[in-house]
């Protein structure tokens, strides 16, 4: 009966990291090719980031390009999202109000 507690435990614990998916920041910077700071600055509050008025314009653009216009939107809302990454993966994405900072 141990035995098979004690495997189960370890089954368990090796098993963990596929259910821990990546941070959200971290997948849309590389689906983007934006910076983790810029992906921030994107979804979270603009006016917390000194470069703001000289690279949100152009930041916005390229993360609308990369995501589309209708998923951007649901992003915002805090809706899931399916996307493509770099090497051909589904990836599914949810912004939680944690996973921005509020301000730096």
């Amino acid at each position: 009966m141990k035995v098979q507690i004690a495997t189960l435990v370890l089954a368990a614990a090796a098993a963990l990291p596929a259910w821990a998916g990546n941070d959200p920041i971290t997948e849309l910077s590389g689906i983007t090719g934006l910076s983790e700071r810029k992906v921030q600055m994107v979804l979270g509050n603009r006016t917390a980031y000194a470069e703001y008025r000289y690279t949100y314009d152009r930041s916005v653009r390229q993360f609308t390009r990369a995501v589309g216009e209708e998923n951007f939107r649901r992003l915002l809302n805090g809706e899931e999202v399916s996307l493509r990454d770099a090497q051909g993966r589904e990836v599914a994405i949810r912004l939680r109000h944690d996973d921005l900072p509020s301000a730096l």
